[in-house]
């Protein structure tokens, strides 16, 4: 496979298979890596399947020849000729299904790999319209799904089309008329086992539909627990829980209840067809002495070995159904085109941080406008403060900066270059982010303050870590900088993941700064300890701060008001004070007058 932006394999690029065939053809395409395993698999299974046939036809011999004659000496000999092709059958169909295990995880292992890939590599519209539950399940759940039946149906089918083939013929062989009275039913089976399997599709594509809104859910209750239990609302994710299991219970009993009639109705044909071969033979023995003791007794097995792999595709179907409809929801993962696909090759190694808007429209949504002709312009080194309520487009305008969208109508020019020209990850490179809600990863601090520079040093980093004012607290960690960071890092607190995150902004060295109300969440002196860090950290840097605490952001070289998505006020502290407009009203209700 080709290689994506970042290096990892690509993910395949047709379109979102709608059927049963497009999306089977999908799994081919991984399968093709491993031919020479599956040519391995192929040949142990036309061996261990022929081994089998030859089982009955030797059994029809030994009573034919040896056990009506009461011959002890052949019977001894046909017995071993008997048990060693049962032990060969049975190591070429442990070889195939040691290797298949193989292929089937190797190949699964892949898929989710691709999967995986282009997650990371999808725009953040992406996420905005699918729940972190549903996205899990199809990594999860889905994927294992087709591992279940990578491990059975490749085998399954070759060793049905062999059987198949090869008990006709070898029923023919020991009697044509009751090999007659065997195929008759086959017809019967094939109708019965197309339509059921009509039905149970829908159903199964369904069912994991709804086991993926109950993952969401799940998740959603794990994440939001504390709140849960804050607001007493325990009743109420239980009772959402509650509708959507039984939602998932009924989709699901429908999907078994159709699948479930094939292995029923396939034994009672089964067992039909042996009462009718066996009573036929009798007939046709006594009657005609056209059929043989033995014979009877060879196509009655055959008969059984021709019929069960009808039986067993009838139970892969189920299999393949669920499989079909995990791999479906997994390749739709696939197809979404990542957010570099087209990407601009010019690469910034530096930027001096001259940033500008021109006339600039976004929304998250085509009907819903959420930035309406922003213009405004940052120069080299300059602080900019963006305020205003909740929901007025601060953060959109950081998120533009950064390229997790791009806009609608208008510009933003770095050094004079619109950004859409510039190479994604190049321009990521050079700005640093701190947000109110810091990302901590799984690893140690170290690691996690590393995080951007990969190839740090230790003494770097705790170069870096003083600058922030975080060394002073990891330094009296157990471990220092080698402690392990839980999941979220919940051992750390607010103030100190904010520190370690500054820590980590400073490694990276970025020319253009964002600070995301970065101190909003802490206590006063930890305020203080980050405020210098951020200080240092915007030195002779374009910074841009959204802050709801406005003492932070007084000495702002600019300050822009958003409201409704528009910037309604701009100038200094000083300046928007004087105005007595929006800005000041903000300012006073805070300060309570002391401006």
């Amino acid at each position: 496979m080709s290689k994506g932006p970042h290096g990892h394999r690509g993910a395949y690029t047709g379109k979102g298979p709608k059927d049963f065939k497009g999306t089977v053809g999908r799994i081919l395409e991984y399968l093709k890596k491993y031919k020479i395993g599956l040519f391995v698999v192929f040949i142990s299974t036309i061996l261990g399947t022929i081994f089998n046939l030859a089982i009955p036809y030797v059994f029809s011999i030994t009573i034919d020849r040896y056990i009506l004659s009461i011959n002890y000496k052949g019977i001894i000999l046909m017995s071993g000729v008997i048990i060693a092709l049962g032990a060969l059958a049975g190591l070429f169909s442990w070889l195939q299904s040691y290797i298949m295990a193989s292929i089937a995880q190797k190949t699964v292992k892949d898929i989710r790999q691709d999967a995986f890939d282009n997650l990371q590599n999808l725009s953040l519209r992406y996420y905005d319209s699918n729940s972190s539950g549903d996205i899990m399940s199809r990594l999860t759940n889905d994927i294992e799904l087709i591992s279940s039946a990578l491990s059975q149906a490749v085998v399954q089918l070759i060793s049905s089309g062999i059987t198949v083939i090869g008990a006709v013929i070898m029923m023919f062989v020991a009697n044509w008329r009751l090999a007659l009275i065997t195929i008759i039913f086959v017809p019967v089976m094939g109708i019965f086992t197309v339509f059921i399997t009509k039905k149970t599709f829908k159903n199964f594509k369904a069912q994991q539909q709804h086991l993926a809104s109950l993952n969401g859910i799940v998740e959603e209750s794990i994440g939001g627990l504390k709140a849960i239990k804050l607001y007493n609302q325990e009743d109420d994710i239980i009772d959402k829980f509650q509708k959507k299991n039984e939602e998932l219970k009924n989709v699901a009993f429908k999907a078994q209840l159709y699948s479930g009639v094939i292995m029923p109705v396939i034994n009672f044909i089964n067992n039909l067809v042996y009462v009718i071969i066996v009573v036929s033979g009798g007939y046709f023995a006594i009657r005609f002495n056209a059929v043989s003791v033995g014979q009877i007794a060879a196509v009655s097995a055959y008969s059984r070995q021709f019929t069960r792999p009808i039986s067993q595709l009838a139970q892969l179907f189920n299999t393949l159904q669920q499989s079909v409809a995990g791999a479906e929801r997994v390749f739709e993962v696939m197809d979404k085109e990542d957010e570099y696909v087209n990407d601009n090759d010019f690469i910034v190694e530096k930027v001096e941080g001259h940033v500008e808007f021109k006339n600039v429209y976004f929304g998250y949504e085509k009907d819903k406008t959420i930035l309406k002709d922003i213009s405004f312009e940052a120069n080299v080194g300059e602080v900019i403060a963006i305020v205003g309520p909740t929901g007025s487009g601060k953060t959109t305008i950081i998120n533009l900066i950064n390229r997790f969208y791009d806009v609608d109508q208008g510009q933003i020019l770095i050094d004079g270059h619109d950004i859409t020209d510039i190479n994604k990850d190049s321009l990521r490179k050079r700005i640093g982010v701190v947000l109110q809600d810091t990302n901590l990863f799984g690893g140690t601090v170290f690691d996690n303050i590393r995080y951007g520079k990969r190839n740090s040093t230790k003494k770097e980093v705790i170069e870096a870590s003083k600058l922030a004012n975080a060394d002073g607290f990891i330094s009296r960690l157990p471990k220092g900088y080698n402690t392990e960071i839980s999941e979220g890092g919940e051992n750390f607190s607010q103030g100190e993941r904010q520190l370690i995150s500054i820590a980590r902004t400073i490694l990276s060295n970025p020319d253009i700064l964002i600070l995301d109300e970065a101190t909003s969440n802490v206590d006063t002196r930890t305020e203080s300890h980050i405020q210098e860090s951020m200080e240092y950290l915007m030195e002779g840097r374009t910074s841009f701060v959204i802050a709801h605490r406005l003492q932070t952001i007084r000495n702002s070289d600019k300050i822009l008001v958003i409201k409704d998505g528009e910037i309604i006020e701009h100038g200094n502290h000083r300046k928007l004070l004087d105005e007595k407009g929006f800005y000041y009203d903000l300012y006073t209700t805070q300060f309570k007058g002391k401006a």
